[in-house]
């Protein structure tokens, strides 16, 4: 189990009911054999060979120019101070493609990963949150990360993700974890943190974004809409309406106590959690796999 080789002798089970989703745990990890999956090696082939989606920042500023085609372009913004983000390479490369899968199947979760290039002295991005569990493997050189406990607005959603001025408001103790080439580190979703690298440092980070109950209700959701009484428009409600506004709330009301007893009926589904299962995992299985592979 991959999650175990990371861990190395800190037990699975351990981890899972002190750090998971609560709090950062940072540790010498066992896979050494990922650290080739994060080489510059692999960072040039997918920038000169694939489309691979390439983001460049410089002290949390974006760049504002063309995607690099060559390493050589590459490397040149490299030595001007900008960090390099090869964003979902896992769509375009194996062996990323194949962690990205293990992860995924492991902790049940779709992946977002990334390959990130900080240049030493640099940071890429400043004080943020992430909706993901993030998993960091560092692959060469050294980066310190900054912690703090997100309690301003934990559980963060992707559409709703809060801005890092407000990491400064928090009152909460700032942590440093420092990681070497073979270390990672483990990050909950919604904790504050920011990267510096005091040299030059290559890592890979695992983005895993577990379902919430809102998933849930999105399933439920694509069940009912396969009903057309729940397809059916409601009546006027604007200024045009025969109904007055007495008479619009009494509609609405009748209208939400149905669909209330429809949502409790599919919630008692005995079967709804084994097809929710089954959906999220395909779901996560396929949006990890690569590239036009059709798996």
């Amino acid at each position: 189990m991959l999650l175990e080789e990371l861990l190395n002798d800190f037990p699975r089970e351990r981890f899972l009911r002190e750090h998971y989703q609560r709090k950062p745990f940072s540790g010498r990890a066992a896979a050494e054999r990922l650290r080739e999956l994060g080489t510059w090696s692999v960072v040039d082939e997918l920038i000169e060979k694939t489309s691979c989606d390439l983001l460049l920042a410089r002290q949390g500023v974006p760049y504002a120019g063309e995607r690099p085609r060559t390493a050589r372009e590459a490397h040149a913004l490299f030595e001007q101070g900008y960090t390099l983000v090869l964003r979902q390479p896992d769509q375009h490369h194996a062996g990323l493609s194949q962690l990205a899968r293990t992860f995924s199947a492991e902790l049940h979760g779709r992946i977002n990963l990334h390959l990130y290039c900080t240049p030493a002295g640099h940071h890429g991005f400043g004080w943020h949150c992430d909706p993901e569990e993030v998993f960091i493997l560092q692959t060469s050189g050294r980066k310190d990360y900054l912690l703090r406990e997100n309690t301003l607005h934990p559980a963060p959603l992707p559409e709703a993700l809060p801005s890092g001025a407000l990491a400064a408001q928090e009152t909460t103790p700032v942590e440093t974890r420092a990681l070497s080439a073979g270390d990672f580190i483990y990050i909950p979703a919604g904790h504050w943190h920011m990267a510096q690298a005091p040299e030059e440092a290559l890592s890979i980070s695992i983005g895993l974004m577990a379902p919430t109950l809102l998933d849930v209700l999105d399933l439920v959701r694509a069940n009912l809409a396969s009903n057309p009484v729940w397809r059916r428009r409601l009546p006027a409600l604007g200024y045009a309406s025969d109904l007055d506004d007495v008479k619009k709330l009494e509609v609405l009301r009748t209208l939400f106590a149905g669909l209330g007893g429809e949502l409790q009926r599919a919630l008692s589904d005995p079967s709804l959690p084994l097809k929710f299962l089954a959906q999220t995992a395909r779901f996560y299985l396929r949006s990890a796999g690569l590239k036009g592979s059709g798996r």
